[in-house]
């Protein structure tokens, strides 16, 4: 009984196994059925989804199912790339920052640039200024010395006039003044009267001329005093205005690196260029056995030397000036060729500096440069002997530098005028005298050019005492 019960269970589960098997097989096919048809349905929706969906611009829901796939293989396989991607993000907002500083630095580099441009420009119109006002200062240097040597004469010829008068007056108080009743009562014909009175006349018209000439010089000497004073302080005006653009010039540089840079730069071409030129001139000077001296290189005692050597060739100078007056005042005259150590212009009509004595690009200007036309004739400052000359300079233009001809001179004439005195004409086209030749005051000497160490045509001209400079604006009178 109980092995019959136990068979029959094992029939019902093996039967309710195969029905229940049956049944899953029918649901299975029917669910694969419904599945493909489904996914039919669901491509074909989709696809017009997807096209909608990228038309709009909108990810589709495959490309969302796609990538929720590729996210979940990635986690997978425990490999993220969302850590790169941030780190890309801030590179390239770092990039972006970087970006935006360096297009503020570029316009504050544009705008250094154009700042460096202008202190350039500014460096520029101050040295332009600087060497107008040394111009300028040097003609107007040219014009006191020329009025207080027209003062001087000036005083001379008053002091000349006054003494005359204090003789007269003497004469008159010895003599007594005869008066018109004196005359008619002392007279012995009507001839005698007339001449009398004529005299007397010529007399009175003569002392009126000294004491109208007397007035005269004293207004002529005012005059020109006041315009000596006007002078004067005009030159002070612009060698303060000087003074202040040369500081303005130094602050200029100061405030720019670049600048700094610029006249590092130019000063060491000037210092080459001014070692060759001093040394070129030492040999040329020591080959004159003296003539030329110098015992400073430059700056202020450079200065201090020429005003020392000013000092002692005035005292020199007067005591000339007397012997000659004396000379000629006790009949003597001068010889042909002898000097009246008054120096005349060089350049006759034309009156245009460029340089004077003093510092210049670095080095020290030991002269006067007068302009004027290539080739115009250039005449003796004062009468003397041609000590020195030199005509080999072929090197006839404008230049940067020396050609290493005359010691920067060029072509040049020295012309002795004793007494330790002597002129130099430098930079010449043509020499139209030779050594030993005697000339006077005024002679045609030779011709304007620029060879040498010349940026152009000019006569450089010096005047030397005991082989020192002088300043030939305060010695030269452009009025002889």
């Amino acid at each position: 009984m109980n092995k019959l019960y136990s068979f029959k269970r094992i029939c019902t589960c093996i039967l309710a196994f195969a029905v229940t098997a049956g049944i899953a097989g029918s649901s299975l096919n029917t669910a694969n059925i419904t599945t493909a048809e489904t996914e039919n349905q669901s491509y074909a929706e989709n696809d017009g989804s997807d096209q909608t969906a990228q038309e709009s611009g909108e990810p589709s829901q495959s490309d969302e199912s796609s990538a929720d796939e590729t996210q979940q293989e990635e986690q997978s396989t425990g490999f993220d790339i969302t850590q790169y991607a941030e780190q890309l993000r801030e590179i390239s907002k770092k990039q972006q920052e970087i970006n935006e500083k360096l297009d503020e630095y570029q316009k504050d580099i544009e705008s250094k640039e154009k700042e460096q441009k202008l202190i350039r420009e500014k460096i520029n119109s101050v040295n332009e200024e600087i060497k107008v006002l040394n111009t300028y200062m040097t003609a107007l240097e040219l014009q006191i010395s020329t009025n207080k040597r027209n003062i001087e004469k000036k005083q001379q010829e008053i002091s000349e006039s006054v003494e005359s008068f204090k003789k007269r007056l003497r004469t008159m108080y010895i003599a007594g003044t005869d008066s018109y009743t004196t005359v008619l009562l002392e007279s012995n014909s009507f001839y005698d009267i007339l001449m009398r009175m004529e005299l007397i006349k010529r007399v009175a018209e003569h002392d009126d001329s000294m004491i109208d000439g007397l007035v005269k010089l004293k207004s002529e000497y005012e005059d020109l005093q006041k315009e000596l004073d006007e002078q004067q302080a005009e030159y002070d005006k612009q060698y303060e205005q000087y003074t202040n653009q040369k500081e303005a010039l130094s602050k200029l540089y100061r405030s720019s690196t670049e600048a700094q840079m610029e006249l590092k730069a130019q000063q060491n071409e000037l210092k080459k260029q001014n070692e060759a030129y001093e040394a070129e001139r030492e040999s040329f000077e020591g080959s004159l056995s003296g003539i030329l001296k110098t015992s400073s290189s430059g700056g202020t005692a450079r200065d201090d030397e020429v005003a020392a050597t000013m000092a002692l060739a005035d005292v020199k100078l007067d005591e000339l000036h007397k012997s000659i007056n004396d000379r000629i005042e006790n009949g003597d005259e001068l010889g042909e060729y002898e000097a009246d150590y008054y120096f005349a212009w060089p350049v006759p009509g034309a009156y245009s500096v460029s340089s004077g004595v003093g510092p210049r690009w670095g080095s020290y200007h030991s002269g006067l440069d007068i302009l004027a036309a290539h080739g115009t004739p250039i005449h003796a400052s004062c009468s003397g002997t041609v000590i020195r000359t030199n005509t080999t300079c072929t090197h006839d233009y404008g230049k940067e530098g020396s050609c290493g001809c005359g010691g920067g001179y060029g072509n040049y004439i020295i012309i002795d005028h004793g007494n330790e005195f002597i002129t130099l004409y430098g930079h010449l086209t043509e020499v139209d005298v030779e050594i030993g030749d005697q000339v006077k005051k005024g002679d045609v000497i030779g011709k304007m050019g620029s060879t040498g160490f010349s940026t152009g045509d000019h006569l450089h001209i010096e005047i030397r005492y005991q082989g020192y400079i002088l300043n030939p604006a305060f010695y030269l009178d452009v009025t002889q």
